[in-house]
């Protein structure tokens, strides 16, 4: 599967930042009226050493207080002959009185030409996606897989949450950039959503954890997943 960008390479866009790769946006995704004040949360702009797992403390800016929490994150990568899976497993724990989070993952798949999604009973044909315009989808189910499916792959992407709570839910934000051939498929996760169709921020108190596993399984076109 080497030779399948699976999760679209890391790479320079012609006009500054950055495409490509599989990131953890904590405590935040996406942009949110104070506390939060950094886009797709401080844990991407944040250094850590190459040791798994990876630890971080997040503490919010005096001006935006959401709180102070504790991140671990490990992963692993498994590989057979014709499919691969990569597992990332996530705690974020409280270390303050509280602490509000609404964290997501945002992995960049590589795309061909008939490209396709398929949320539940929703299909969504990638080639009729706006370009560079979000779109959620809200699964009916906290187990509920999104597959994504190639002309060189398919690729099942879930998220597993503890603990359950009655509010808890995952909305799927769904993002395209024609020009570079790839698609985001987002998770993003909280209580249930606002009007805007995105979960609204969860609060955890002190040493309060959510524990989120992340599970990406892609097997080549034409063969059957053996995982």
């Amino acid at each position: 599967m080497n030779d399948i960008n699976i999760v679209e390479p890391l790479h320079s866009k012609e006009n500054g930042g950055s495409r490509g790769g599989a990131f953890l946006c904590i405590p935040n995704f996406e942009a949110l009226s104070p506390p939060f004040s950094i886009k797709h949360g401080e844990y991407r702009i944040t250094a850590c050493d190459n040791k798994l797992p990876h630890t971080k403390n997040l503490s919010a800016p005096a001006e935006n207080n959401w709180g102070n929490v504790e991140v671990i994150t490990d992963w692993e990568e498994i590989e057979a002959l014709n499919s691969k899976t990569l597992k990332v497993t996530t705690t974020i724990r409280a270390l303050s009185d509280t602490a509000w989070v609404r964290p997501g993952f945002h992995p960049y798949f590589s795309v061909t030409q008939n490209s396709f999604i398929e949320i539940g009973v929703t299909r969504i044909d990638i080639a009729s996606l706006p370009h560079d315009s979000i779109q959620k989808y809200k699964v009916a189910s906290l187990s509920e897989e999104v597959k994504l499916t190639t002309a060189n792959y398919t690729v099942s992407i879930n998220c597993n949450l503890s603990p359950i709570t009655e509010n808890l839910s995952i909305v799927f934000v769904i993002w395209s950039d024609k020009k570079q051939q790839y698609i985001c498929i987002e998770p993003v996760i909280g209580n249930q959503p606002a009007q805007d169709g995105l979960p609204t921020p969860l609060t955890l108190v002190k040493n309060e954890e959510l524990v989120m596993v992340f599970t990406i399984c892609a097997t080549r076109a034409g063969f059957v997943d053996i995982l």
